[in-house]
């Protein structure tokens, strides 16, 4: 409790991070456009929704080898993870579920075709230099998934040639090599950690590891015709325990998973008729593997292909977008644990019209979108749309803004056609969930010192969730009830001096289920707070992060029905300092959950403690 009156108590200095770029001086912000909120770029300070910017600067804090580390500094973002680095890692955005999330690389959605959700603990050793968050519905804009919101990364480092090798606790290596150019970058990165006994019954350790491979490239077609190209290629390897005995506690097994990933996208864009064109095309294949004491149990492949054409037109304060997207999903399942009794083959196809509408004059935006999907008679067919306005009051320095709007999220393969005969039950007739959302909110900037309050609310109905049968069997069924999610999203930033600055965030959440009850990982509150002190561009730094996750509600299956717990609160307090040795070597030093806190997002599983690693970095 006093931990939480003392975060309650710093939120004037928490700090939303779209204002990530630190002021030149008193009287310069550099803010930049941002890709996630529309058709078309924006300008950071004319968006109508609530965006997050996390710079190379602002990641340079915490130094996590996983980008979803990065995300606590983020208002509305809930982060949970199995145990340690390795294990399923799931984000829950203003209090909607993991899947709820849409997560682009470069672009691409990144997401397993498998079971329509993006494990983060796949993205460790990602190369991740900005990321940019959605928070709200945007469906209307990016299609399924986009109920919670939207995670955007990219891989775009720094021009020239730059390194890091680093080794520490746990067993943990990682490393990255990258060079860029005017035309061309390529970058490699690897992560690899003997990990934590994850039962927490003193057997073996439960360690992952992961290589990616990230090329890019931009070719000048003349005219103002330009090709851009993107490729990524990962595998990672995951061990995990089991309740094998299913008495609701995990036991000591031998459990692993390995996956393999593919990502190509290409963007070609242009001018031609009085329009501005960008065409689009992008296929992302996740090939997984699960193995038991070294025997594999089943694979799994998925498969996404997207292509779109969006013309665009621009004239004065006017700007009209549209866009035709067509996207295909298959889907193969076999297994040699029961003879191919659950081997699966499906295939689903999508047509998406939308189109976009901006003003922007003086102090007034306006932003307004809609969507039809043909989702080819798999899914009902589904139109969402958004609304947002926002009015900037230059006497003061603040800015009003304000938006509506609607999300959907089809249902998963897995939830569809299930993935475990005599277990888990596919039901092939469920609709997809849907979403209502609002948001209002006030940002303010006082010289050096910015600040933010923003209020969400938003209703689930057509909720998916999984039955349990006394049988031990289960299946996924959608909820006849509406389920209701709101809460309170604070922000700030302080630039005390040229080389300081303090940041943060604070976030109340309110989030029920169709009964009334509070909805499970999803903590009452989160607040960061972030110090970042350079004695100069070049020279010796040091980062502090500290991060609140409060208490939060799950349940213990070993009983039936299972039991309601509650996951005490925690504060994971992190270090990161780097010294240059020469005008282009630097040693870094960086300390995680330093405090040894005991950590709990998910019962019965346990997380890694406090952790030291050493490294040298190439700039």
């Amino acid at each position: 409790m006093v931990l939480r009156l003392a975060l309650l108590g710093a939120s004037a200095l928490v700090l939303n991070s779209s204002f990530s770029n630190a002021f030149a001086d008193e009287d310069t912000r550099v803010l930049g456009t941002v890709e996630v909120s529309g058709l078309r770029p924006a300008e950071l300070d004319r968006v109508t929704s609530s965006v997050s910017v996390l710079t190379q600067e602002d990641l340079a804090i915490r130094l996590s080898p996983n980008p979803v580390d990065q995300l606590r500094a983020v208002p509305g973002v809930a982060v949970s993870r199995n145990g340690g680095i390795g294990g399923l890692t799931q984000v829950r955005m203003r209090g909607a579920e993991a899947n709820h999330t849409l997560v682009l690389f470069d672009g691409i959605e990144i997401s397993d075709p498998i079971n329509g959700e993006t494990d983060f603990s796949l993205l460790t050793a990602l190369p991740a230099a900005r990321i940019e968050v959605l928070r709200g519905a945007a469906s209307s804009i990016h299609g399924s998934d986009a109920i919670g919101g939207v995670v955007s990364i990219s891989g775009a480092g720094a021009a020239g040639f730059n390194a890091f090798a680093e080794a520490g606790s746990f067993g943990t290596v990682r490393g990255q090599v990258g060079w860029r150019g005017e035309t061309l970058g390529v970058a490699v990165s690897g992560f690899t950690t003997d990990g934590v006994d994850t039962s927490g019954l003193s057997g073996e350790k439960d360690g992952s590891q992961a290589l990616s491979a990230l090329a890019s490239g931009k070719i000048d077609l003349g005219t103002d015709w330009s090709l851009n190209l993107v490729g990524l290629v990962r595998s990672t390897e995951a061990d995990y325990d089991s309740d094998s005995d299913f008495d609701g506690r995990l036991n000591n097994t031998e459990h692993s998973t390995q996956a393999d990933q593919w990502l190509a996208g290409a963007a070609l864009t242009g001018s031609f008729g009085g329009l501005d064109h960008v065409f689009r095309a992008s296929f992302n294949e996740v090939d997984r593997d699960n193995f038991n004491a070294g025997v594999k149990t089943d694979d799994a492949k998925g498969k996404r292909t997207k292509v779109s054409w969006s013309p665009g037109y621009t004239a004065g304060a006017h700007a009209l977008t549209g866009l035709v997207d067509f996207e295909r999903e298959s889907y193969d399942r076999s297994d040699a644990q029961y003879g191919g009794l659950t081997d699966v083959s499906e295939t689903f196809e999508s047509l998406g019209f939308a189109g976009e509408y901006r003003y922007s004059a003086g102090a007034f935006d306006l932003a307004a979108s809609a969507r039809h999907d043909d989702n080819m008679g798999d899914f009902d067919d589904a139109t969402t749309w958004r609304v947002g306005a926002g009015y900037a009051f230059e006497e003061i320095g603040g800015r009003v803004r304000a938006s509506v709007g609607t999300g959907v999220k089809n249902p998963t393969m897995t939830e569809l056609y299930g993935f475990f005969v005599g277990s888990f039950i596919g039901n092939p007739d469920l609709k997809p969930e849907e979403s209502e959302s609002w948001e209002i909110g006030w940002e303010q900037a006082l010289g050096v010192f910015e600040w933010s309050a923003t209020y969400f609310d938003a209703n689930l109905k057509n909720e998916i969730f999984t039955a349990f049968n006394p049988d031990f069997t289960s299946t996924a069924r959608n909820r006849s009830a509406k389920s209701e999610r709101s809460g309170v999203e604070l922000a700030a930033r302080w630039q005390a001096a040229e080389n300081f600055a303090l940041s943060g965030q604070a976030t109340f959440f309110d989030s029920q289920d169709f009964g009334g009850a509070d909805e499970v990982r999803v903590p009452e509150t989160t607040a960061s707070l972030a110090a970042d002190w350079r004695v100069n561009p070049d020279g010796f730094r040091i980062g502090a992060a500290l991060d609140y996750v409060g208490e939060q509600g799950d349940f213990n299956f070993g009983p039936f029905p299972a039991q309601a717990v509650s996951l005490d609160a925690y504060t994971l307090v992190s270090l990161t300092a780097e010294y240059p040795v020469t005008e282009r070597l630097a040693i870094t030093l960086r300390g995680e959950n330093v405090f040894d806190e005991e950590v709990a997002d998910v019962f019965g599983y346990r997380n890694t403690g406090a952790g030291v690693f050493v490294g040298l970095k190439l700039r």
